[in-house]
């Protein structure tokens, strides 16, 4: 469904609204996909570097849509998990981030970046979409960032010091077990349309 006002708000801009559901989304999941094997074949390390590059580029136009940047945001949030090591992203997980990466470092995808507000239209989409999918997961770093900001906050005696990575180590496995537990609930209810 795409849905636009217009009228007294067309000297604001116009708003644009679309709900794509389960079967609207399976063409973006191929993409999804398709971007992940790909991955494979890059160096994690350069891809990485060629979104924070352009993660850089789309916060440097002043001119890009505000979603635009959220997207940024949201990637780079991506990137900071894949390499905090720390929380031991699993390889799954990694390359489904990864897999995200590689589709918004790719200029001539759906729709080729150079083409004014529109460029980042579908990279947007896919970062949405990567963002819902990584949801559980993503909340489980938050929640790890958390953690361990508290954790590092406090006076650490020697002993408290060489725990450290113990008591993170336990804490990331309780958090996994709560990212499957999640998951297999959300299975057993179904997959729900993405809202953008």
């Amino acid at each position: 469904m795409l849905r636009a006002r217009l009228g007294d708000e067309m000297s604001q801009g116009i708003k644009v609204a679309f709900q794509l559901k389960e079967e609207d989304l399976k063409y973006f999941r191929e993409l999804q996909r398709a971007a992940q094997r790909r991955s494979k074949a890059h160096d994690p390390g350069e891809t990485i570097a060629a979104a924070r590059e352009l993660i850089e580029r789309v916060r440097g136009d002043s001119g890009r849509p505000r979603f635009i940047g959220q997207a940024a945001d949201d990637l780079e949030e991506l990137i900071e998990m894949i390499e905090d090591e720390d929380y031991a992203l699993p390889q799954r997980v990694r390359a489904r981030a990864l897999g995200t990466l590689v589709y918004f470092t790719d200029p001539e995808d759906l729709i080729p970046d150079r083409i004014p507000g529109l460029g980042f239209l579908d990279d947007a989409l896919m970062i949405r979409l990567a963002k819902e999918d990584l949801k559980h997961e993503l909340g489980a770093y938050r929640k790890f960032k958390r953690f361990r900001a508290g954790a590092e906050a406090r006076p650490w005696t020697a002993v408290a010091q060489a725990r450290r990575g113990e008591r993170l180590g336990q804490y990331r496995r309780r958090l996994r077990t709560e990212i499957e537990s999640r998951q297999r609930a959300e299975a057993e209810r179904g997959r729900h349309a993405i809202h953008w």
